[in-house]
């Protein structure tokens, strides 16, 4: 969820056989709390998580083509400029002269490098705080995830997680594209240029337009909308003004909603026109679940009275910021811009529902010598769960929510469904400040040398975990075989 860039995963952890570390600040390490002497729980109290639902903060951006168009202009239909007899509409990359529209770019806060130390904890099983009755809270949870695997939440995640900002973008440089994946796409100071030229092939007047757009796409909604603002910045000779038309589209697989931002309409010097338009990208039209398009605009300018012509000034948005709209979640539909900037599945140590689990999820990753997962769909999920997770033996079985089976990495991505018995099967806990994941088995301890885990943990926790996943597969639209980094916070 977080759009971070990733940092390094940490440093190598040299874990003993049953797969022990000490971590700063296990106190905070999640759902099973420490027990003191008393044998009373001290409760698991972390700092706030990251916000894991801003968008990317690397803009990318392309170059804005040219294009230039030519008409004869009917003798007599200009009144102001008699001497015309062709009128030539071009567009081109901005200058400074036409103007900038900036906007706020949202950045994410830099995450807190974590240490972990090495440990020869020998602890066995401790009581994590599974038995005994549920709190509301963890009704809650429960209710997010009924099947309590934690599958449901990576596909819908919890309601606590926070929304993503409002899509935006920034531009610094006019007539440049700019995009993110999920902070829309910017054309700024693009410049229309209209040129009224005499029988002897000189010019006698010109009328210079700047052209802004700002479109946003929406993780939950089909429908793409678009502001688009054009302004007369300078006009000489015999134009004085100029009328404005507009017509938008899009590629196949794209419905246009709303083909003109404004009807026809003058402007002198100074003076500007807004106007809002609309696509939908329709996957169920094409029989498909994702759809990917561009945009196309063209902008017809003529002299106040002259009789319209097709010359006009013509673009499309950029071929590396195609917008992607899919109907592959369970439930939302929604559109992104992929980029190279992989979305950040970020995971914090001290978080009070699975914090538990994440040094050992470290651990793996490390083993795995990658920080890349990559997603599949529901189905594929179901799957890779079953062969991870089935059979499972349940430690608590009278015990509502107190185990569950929480496999990593997750079966919702192309990495997990390894085979159960080749994963290594533990108990995360914390005794006595010390963090630590035994073998859950006697007769069946770790190697040190699996890529793959079964742990034990609370169904809170599992729903927890997975329902971090689930904003990232929300918010960012992750679809089958889209990568997306994993890091580990304090």
């Amino acid at each position: 969820m977080s759009s971070r860039r990733i940092r390094r995963v940490l440093p190598v952890l040299a874990l003993s056989l049953t797969l022990s570390l000490t971590a700063v600040g296990t106190t905070n390490a999640g759902e099973a709390p420490e027990r003191d002497a008393s044998g009373s729980a001290s409760p698991a109290v972390g700092p706030a998580p990251v916000d894991p639902a801003a968008p990317a903060a690397t803009l990318q951006t392309a170059p804005f083509t040219a294009a230039r168009s030519c008409a004869p202009v009917p003798a007599g239909t200009l009144q102001a400029a008699p001497d015309a007899a062709t009128a030539c509409v071009s567009v081109k990359s901005g200058t400074a002269e036409a103007g900038t529209m900036p906007r706020a770019r949202a950045m994410s806060a830099p995450s807190a490098p974590g240490t972990a130390a090495l440990a020869g904890s020998s602890a066995t099983h401790a009581d994590d705080g599974t038995a005994g009755s549920r709190s509301l809270a963890a009704a809650a949870d429960e209710a997010d995830d009924p099947a309590g695997d934690g599958l449901g939440t990576e596909f819908e995640p919890d309601a606590d997680d926070p929304e993503p900002p409002a899509a935006t973008c920034q531009v610094t440089n006019p007539g440049t594209w700019t995009w993110s994946r999920t902070g829309g796409m910017c054309l700024n100071g693009a410049e229309v240029t209209y040129k009224l030229i005499d029988s002897r092939g000189a010019e006698i007047g010109s009328g210079l337009i700047a052209v802004n757009s700002t479109l946003s796409t929406s993780y939950r909604s089909l429908d793409v909308t678009e502001t688009i603002t054009a302004k007369v910045i300078r006009v000489t000779g015999d134009v004085q003004s100029l009328t404005l038309r507009m017509q938008v589209g899009c590629g196949t697989g794209c419905t246009t909603v709303t083909k003109q931002p404004w009807y026809a309409t003058t402007l002198a010097y100074n003076q500007e026109v807004t106007g809002k338009t609309k696509y939908r990208g329709d996957p169920f039209a094409t029989g498909k679940t994702r759809v990917s398009f561009r945009t196309n605009y063209a902008m017809y300018v003529t002299m106040p009275g002259a009789t319209p012509v097709d010359s006009s000034a013509t673009w499309s948005s950029p071929a590396g910021g195609e917008i992607r709209c899919d109907a592959e979640q369970p439930r939302l539909r929604g559109c992104v811009i992929p980029t190279n900037d992989l979305p950040v599945l970020s995971y914090s140590r001290s978080h009070e529902k699975y914090g538990i689990v994440v040094p050992i999820y470290e651990e793996i990753m490390r083993r795995r010598g990658t920080d890349i997962l990559h997603a599949v769909d529901l189905a594929q999920a179901t799957t890779n769960r079953q062969a991870t997770c089935t059979p499972f033996t349940n430690l608590y079985p009278s015990t509502r929510g107190a185990d569950s089976c929480d496999e990593f990495p997750p079966a919702s991505t192309k990495e997990g469904g390894q085979d159960g018995t080749l994963c290594a099967e533990l108990t995360p806990q914390v005794v006595n400040n010390v963090w630590s994941a035994p073998a859950t088995w006697a007769n069946r301890p770790a190697t040190g040398t699996e890529t793959c885990l079964r742990l034990h943990i609370t169904q809170r926790a599992n729903s927890s975990a997975g329902g971090v996943l689930g904003s990232l597969r929300k918010y960012q639209r992750l679809v089958t075989d889209d990568p997306f980094r994993i890091e580990f916070t304090a």
